[in-house]
């Protein structure tokens, strides 16, 4: 990946990023708060890559102003995703209340730091900018390589915990940063296979944090809202055994789709 093209990509997310946080400010509207923070996670799997690269990485240690906003974002999302969750499971407790006050609480500090959101993001833009360097083909085929043999070794022995969710987030870097080191790749990359497994793992984790929500009796939840989040989570660990069979073959076979015969 060219010097150049790395820019060019950078300071595009980040005037989106930037663009979504005072809209968010402004209007407070969860959709671009959620668009602010996936700007920070396409950015942040750049630059875990890059400092792969690199003898001395230190250009994810640059970021970190910029994942602080990330994190205070976060308490608001996680508020707002359980009242979501709340909702579709039919509660309407004390519990649904108590995140909607954390939500709010933590909205009004957030929309206080604005100006020092502004400042971070600004010197953090300038120190990247400054810093970043080309990544070769070679290197860009051994990340991908590693990576997915890495993946396929924990998937090949299939644990339902946290090192699921931390397979997940090295999908999600391999796809974010296909948009750049797509065309230089020397392996086939199979993106709708890995897209279709990453969000598969983010249905499963989804139903995993609904049940230590709702299942645990501490929300007043039925026993009726436990067993049916249950019965999901047993048919979603099902699909992923199945999904991911033979991961690192699929993931790396792109095979072309028929072109439709015209009679």
């Amino acid at each position: 990946m060219k010097k150049e093209t790395e820019r060019k990509y950078v300071m595009k997310i980040w005037r989106s990023m930037k663009r979504h946080l005072r809209s968010f400010i402004k209007n407070g509207e969860q959709e671009d708060l959620h668009h602010f923070r996936t700007g920070v996670k396409k950015l942040r799997a750049l630059l875990i890559l890059a400092d792969s690269a690199e003898k001395s990485p230190g250009l994810e240690k640059r970021f970190k102003p910029v994942r602080k906003i990330f994190k205070q974002a976060g308490e608001i999302r996680n508020a707002y995703i359980n009242q979501e969750l709340g909702k579709a499971v039919g509660e309407n407790t004390d519990f649904m209340r108590e995140q909607q006050q954390i939500m709010e609480t933590a909205t009004l500090a957030f929309n206080a730091d604005k100006d020092q959101h502004r400042l971070r993001l600004r010197k953090t833009r300038r120190s990247i900018l400054k810093r970043i360097r080309s990544v070769s083909k070679l290197h860009l085929t051994l990340y991908y390589y590693q990576q997915l043999e890495s993946i396929a070794t924990a998937l090949n022995q299939l644990r339902f915990d946290e090192s699921l969710h931390t397979c997940r987030k090295q999908l999600k870097v391999l796809l974010y940063n296909y948009t750049l080191a797509g065309p230089e790749l020397e392996i086939s990359f199979n993106e709708a296979y890995i897209d279709q497994v990453q969000e598969a793992i983010g249905n499963w984790h989804d139903n995993q944090l609904a049940l230590e929500l709702f299942a645990t009796g501490e929300t007043g939840s039925s026993d009726g809202i436990a067993n049916g989040l249950k019965k999901q989570s047993a048919r979603l660990k099902k699909q992923l055994t199945l999904l991911t069979r033979n991961f690192q073959e699929q993931a790396t076979t792109v095979t072309e789709l028929p072109i439709p015969q015209v009679d």
